[in-house]
């Protein structure tokens, strides 16, 4: 089992703090969860510990050994952004041999997007590159992934077979997901945070959410 943690994070932007006093910590394995409200600073956490926002001061460690600019070492660790990153001229099967083996390793659970092996990305509609580039992090050969926000403009189905895949996946690797989708998050996840004024805090349930101010 491998750990990936993130300590004593110090984050402000123009004068004002986003995160302070934030401690997370993620395993092979499972599935984490982070929550939070629009504006808490979710994405710009997950941007730290991939090493691409720089933080006023931050720790990252990976089994307990200080890690810089994680993003460099794709063995270990792997980030989903909210926005596309994929160029549209690259055809879907030249994309899935970058991240992994091949398409049929990727797409196996999604027969439309094999038979598209041919089609290049900027054909797909926005609900479809956004299936794409989940599974291609997903299934990547590393040893955690942050996914931000995954579920975002996916159809139900889609949802539900990304979360049976994510249960095959973990046994390999340790996944950390934000979503907006509470209860689609919820259901798969093996621990969860919540950030909310600047600090996290572990959460065992949605009676403690409620305590806290995230749900009524």
């Amino acid at each position: 089992m491998s750990r990936l943690e993130i300590d004593s994070v110090m984050l402000e932007f123009g004068g004002r703090t986003i995160l302070s006093d934030v401690y997370m910590c993620f395993e092979t394995g499972r599935v984490t969860g982070i929550l939070g409200r629009n504006g808490t600073g979710k994405s710009c956490l997950l941007k730290i510990i991939f090493g691409t926002l720089h933080a006023q001061y931050a720790t990252v460690r990976f089994d307990g050994n200080k890690v810089v600019n994680a993003y460099k070492n794709r063995q270990m660790i792997r980030y989903l952004p909210q926005r596309s990153f994929i160029p549209g001229y690259l055809t879907l099967g030249k994309v899935a041999k970058m991240f992994c083996a091949g398409p049929r390793s990727v797409f196996d659970d999604f027969p439309d997007l094999l038979d598209a092996a041919d089609k290049r990305f900027s054909r797909f509609s926005f609900g479809e590159k956004r299936l794409i580039e989940t599974l291609l992090v997903l299934k990547s050969d590393s040893q955690f992934v942050l996914l931000d926000e995954p579920f975002s403009f996916l159809m139900p189905l889609h949802v539900e077979k990304l979360r049976e895949i994510m249960e095959v996946e973990k046994q390999a690797k340790g996944i950390v997901i934000t979503d907006h989708r509470y209860r689609d998050l919820t259901g798969i996840t093996d621990s969860l945070y919540l950030v909310a004024d600047g600090r996290s805090c572990p959460v065992m349930g949605s009676e403690q959410l409620s305590q806290l101010g995230y749900l009524p």
